[in-house]
């Protein structure tokens, strides 16, 4: 009889975590908004993200917690975890959440853009300026100047967009990688222009375990993509790339992102 119970019990554990879930009465959202925001404050993030989240958990009936992660490695870390039902996050680690069990739900309705940028007194470009490894523009940019510029081979990675501009005002670097807002203003300064656009790809994504149910996901969807004008100005406030609305979009595709990190080397 005992033995009977212990093998009935093995038959159960493969839909203990499906079981658990299910019972959830909490939906735990990870953000990290990019290392342009990655100094908020927990408090001021807790407010500002708050909206968002809580308009997702309701769609399924949950409160809801938003987790905010400081660094590339810490919130991929905790992917390869599973720990989380859902991750907002830029289109590069969106990759990682592809390859460790989370599918694309909505993202943000501007796709991700950039440039580089070079001085335009350069006679040559042997220095180009990148924001932390792994982020979208430094792997975009990598991928870039492969093709279109082998011949800077030097790179040197900063923390911030901020940090990048200022290497190049300071001549530390010739070029330096860009979202599209920081690129028109560089080139607005007069001092230089556009060297080479980067590949448009998918921005913030919000991710999704598969654990959850297609009905679920959904609508968190649609609660994304339902979201009032003050939750969105209120999330933009934490984000560093455009946020000005959602689109269901299950079918992102990240496969030129995912190729410019494999050649990196991440």
């Amino acid at each position: 009889m005992q033995r009977r119970r212990f093998l009935a019990g093995l038959a159960l554990l493969p839909v203990l975590p499906l079981a658990a879930h299910a019972g959830k009465s909490e939906l735990n959202i990870g953000i990290y908004p990019g290392t342009g925001k990655a100094d908020i404050l927990t408090a001021d993030f807790r407010a500002l993200a708050g909206p968002f989240a809580t308009a997702l958990g309701a769609a399924l009936g949950l409160s809801a917690h938003p987790m905010l992660f400081r660094s590339i490695k810490s919130v991929a870390r905790s992917m390869q975890g599973r720990r989380l039902d859902a991750y907002f996050v830029p289109p590069s680690v969106a990759v990682a959440a592809l390859d460790n069990g989370y599918s694309p739900v909505v993202r943000v309705r501007d796709q991700a853009s950039g440039a580089l940028v070079r001085r335009k007194d350069a006679a040559q470009v042997a220095t180009v300026a990148l924001t932390e490894k792994e982020s979208w523009l430094d792997v975009m940019a990598r991928y870039t100047l492969k093709r279109q510029a082998p011949e800077a081979a030097r790179v040197l990675n900063f923390k911030t967009q901020e940090e990048v501009a200022l290497a190049m005002q300071r001549g530390f670097a010739e070029a330096g990688s860009l979202r599209a807002k920081a690129a028109d203003a560089l080139v607005a300064s007069g001092s230089f222009e556009v060297w080479h656009a980067l590949p448009t790809t998918p921005d913030f994504t919000l991710m999704a375990s598969d654990r959850m149910s297609a009905a679920d996901r959904d609508k968190i969807g649609a609660a994304a993509v339902a979201l009032d004008a003050a939750a969105i100005q209120a999330l933009q406030k934490t984000i560093h790339s455009r946020v000005s609305g959602f689109v269901v979009d299950k079918e992102a595709d990240y496969k030129v992102i995912k190729q410019a990190i494999e050649e990196a080397g991440y």
